[in-house]
């Protein structure tokens, strides 16, 4: 990229290369034949994985930041609908350190106003309007950051922005999914208001899209990508009734064929982002291919979550580093050691190594008891002690045991923030 930038003629020998998920299916909806295409890029700016790339870089750009088109083609007519997310406009981390959920640090504090207004201002100029969902949580650890995105996006008031929280997990607690609807009838007046791309069949353009729903929760992965189906469900309908393919009071959920492969297609797509940005398919699947939250879907969720633990601290680094050079983010000089040479940091290797041990020692005086209880009972509290004491060595020790990017996104970066 380097030497397109000194020579724009080399741009003729480059290939284009969108990331991210395409799916293309001609479908039947009431005899009408189309083309359904739903189309997710990401940005190239500030790419990452979960845990090593979050909030905002200095010039505004976000982690997970991704725009999803919806494309309907009939008869000559397009129509087209566009989404986006991406991770909290603040500076914000949440590094890996072998807990299942590390603490979100805030940092840079007196310079938040001014990062979240280069996101937003942005934003705008790309797309128009912006509806800022946020679907994070206002307890827990994610409580300081929802306070701080409320605080900040309510002081700066900025006339093409508006901001609107739905604690989701609150809201959508013990089963009660049924809520979303309050979020909807909040989105609708604005939807209708941005409208959409339309083109008829003459070629002519009837009406464009004047602003977008920004979408986000901790991740921008599964709660965003059920309230992203929802939207873009409300906004097909007024696509195919438009176009002729529905009747004005017709309703896509009125054929399983076609709600079969719209809700499959938009799980889909969530999977794919998920895998991009966390290594594992979405949470909540259940319910975007389904309409319905099930139980099997939560036990699927905790598999998948268990997945993502394992991804995400002895696994990502090397993945960080990958998305670092692809970009150039990292670039080699040549008398330059390689970062990727350095061996790990010890403790992550003789800490699991120990504890490997004493847990070996431990099921094995198990399996062969001493002759007395008081003897056996002396040995297993040892090991016990024992293990007991590594284990709170390795909260102590957490993040130099975690998988870490060696070439940008490196700890030491982090803990200079």
């Amino acid at each position: 990229m380097s030497q397109i930038e000194v020579c724009p003629e080399l741009a003729g020998f480059a290939l284009p290369v969108v990331y991210g998920v395409l799916s293309i299916t001609t479908c039947s909806l009431m005899g009408k034949v189309f083309d359904f295409i739903l189309f997710s890029r990401r940005n190239q700016n500030r790419i990452g994985v979960r845990y090593f790339v979050r909030g905002a870089d200095d010039n505004g750009n976000v982690a997970n930041n991704v725009e999803t088109e919806q494309i309907v083609l009939y008869n000559g007519q397009i129509a087209s609908h566009v989404n986006t997310r991406g991770s909290i406009p603040l500076y914000w981390s949440q590094r890996s350190n072998i807990q299942y959920k590390p603490f979100v640090k805030l940092f840079n504090k007196e310079q938040q106003k001014d990062v979240y207004l280069k996101h937003m201002q942005q934003q705008v100029a790309l797309y128009g309007k912006n509806i800022c969902v946020s679907l994070i949580d206002d307890k827990g650890k994610e409580k300081e950051i929802c306070q701080s995105f409320t605080y900040i996006a309510g002081q700066q008031k900025l006339p093409a922005v508006k901001y609107i929280h739905f604690d989701f997990h609150k809201e959508c607690s013990k089963m009660r999914w049924y809520n979303l609807d309050i979020l909807m009838g909040k989105l609708k007046e604005d939807l209708d208001t941005f409208g959409y791309y339309f083109r008829d069949s003459t070629g002519a353009v009837r009406s464009t899209q004047s602003g977008v729903i920004r979408t986000n929760c901790i991740d921008c992965l599964d709660r965003t990508n059920v309230v992203q189906g929802l939207i873009a469900r409300y906004v097909l309908t007024r696509q195919f009734r438009e176009m002729g393919i529905l009747g004005k009071n017709e309703e896509i959920a009125q054929t399983s064929q076609f709600e079969y492969i719209f809700k499959n297609r938009w799980a889909d797509n969530g999977d794919g982002i998920a895998k991009q940005y966390t290594g594992t398919p979405a949470l909540k699947s259940d319910y975007t291919r389904t309409g319905v939250r099930t139980k099997m879907g939560l036990l699927q969720d905790g598999y998948k979550s268990m997945q993502r633990y394992v991804q995400n601290n002895f696994l990502d680094g090397a993945r960080q580093d990958s998305y670092d050079l692809l970009v150039g983010n990292h670039r080699y000089s040549t008398p330059e050691e390689s970062p990727l040479a350095r061996p790990r940091h010890p403790m992550a290797i003789f800490l699991p190594a120990l504890i490997g041990i004493f847990m070996a020692l431990f099921i094995l005086k198990l399996m062969l008891p001493e002759e007395t209880w008081s003897s056996q009972i002396v040995h297993l509290s040892l090991y016990i002690g024992v293990m007991t004491f590594l284990f709170k060595q390795v909260k102590l020790w957490g993040e130099h045991l975690v998988d870490q990017p060696r070439l940008f996104h490196t700890l030491a970066k982090a803990k200079a923030e």
